[in-house]
């Protein structure tokens, strides 16, 4: 049994059928991207699986358990855990203290207001840890909002750390890149791969290319064909789909 599974997911909102009958497997250690065109459903579907939306047909399981019923809070202790296309760090803080708090957050020993943080040398530990994972280890110091954009995105990829992940949803993260940028997130999320499961949302087909194991096309809300990298660049259909198009991912 895959690690992630959606099982018939359907959302309308009025006459319009935003997924039909989504079906979608991510296993342990893979990255599986979604793409599709601008109106695809690809925000709609990702909503529905961080909790932000419910689904009115289908189900969400991850390890099993069946997320579906869950809020979003639930899901991230569940396992799920989200990046967004907006960056959402604490801007006015240094990166220490966000990594603190995302620590914090998820162990919930020193959110008691009467307990010192600084006497708790364990999460100081987790926070180093996540920096060096993210290749940040020496801006610990730096406000988080003066940093470039890329590694303000690395910071945002090191708050949905953690909290441990089994499966990590990354929205667009190479959005807004230059090259080197970009490179240097692709390396970061080839680095993830081997301690969790990728489910990838990009409009940068090279990355997704080299990144991904499986992809899945969405058109209109519905799953037009899934398959490995190479399946999907030379598939008839989807050449068809985004035949003009230069951007094949919203």
């Amino acid at each position: 049994m895959s690690l992630f599974q959606v099982q018939g997911l359907v959302k309308r909102f009025a006459g319009l059928l935003a997924t039909d009958h989504v079906d979608l497997t991510v296993d342990q250690g893979e990255v599986h991207a979604l793409i599709g065109p601008n109106g695809a459903g690809k925000t709609t579907l990702v909503n529905q699986i961080s909790g932000l939306l419910k689904p009115d047909a289908g189900r969400i399981l991850l390890n099993g358990l069946d997320l579906t019923p869950l809020p979003a809070h639930q899901r991230v202790a569940a396992g799920l855990s989200r990046c967004f296309q907006v960056t959402r760090i604490f801007p006015k803080a240094t990166v220490q203290d966000n990594l603190l708090l995302a620590v914090q957050a998820h162990a919930g020993s020193s959110l008691l207001f009467w307990r010192a943080r600084d006497s708790e040398s364990m999460l100081y530990t987790q926070a180093h840890a996540l920096a060096e994972r993210v290749g940040m280890q020496n801006v610990l110091d730096k406000t988080s909002g003066s940093l470039p954009h890329g590694a303000q995105r690395k910071l945002d990829v090191a708050l949905a750390l953690a909290a441990s992940p089994s499966l990590l949803l990354l929205d667009e993260p190479m959005a807004g890149m230059g090259p080197v940028e970009s490179a240097q997130m692709v390396e970061l999320i080839e680095s993830l791969r081997a301690d969790m499961a990728i489910l990838l949302i990009e409009h940068d087909m090279d990355a997704v290319f080299r990144l991904a194991d499986r992809i899945t096309v969405l058109v209109y809300g519905k799953v037009l064909t899934s398959g490995t990298a190479e399946q999907i660049r030379n598939d008839a259909q989807v050449q068809a789909v985004y035949l003009g198009n230069e951007e094949i991912a919203a």
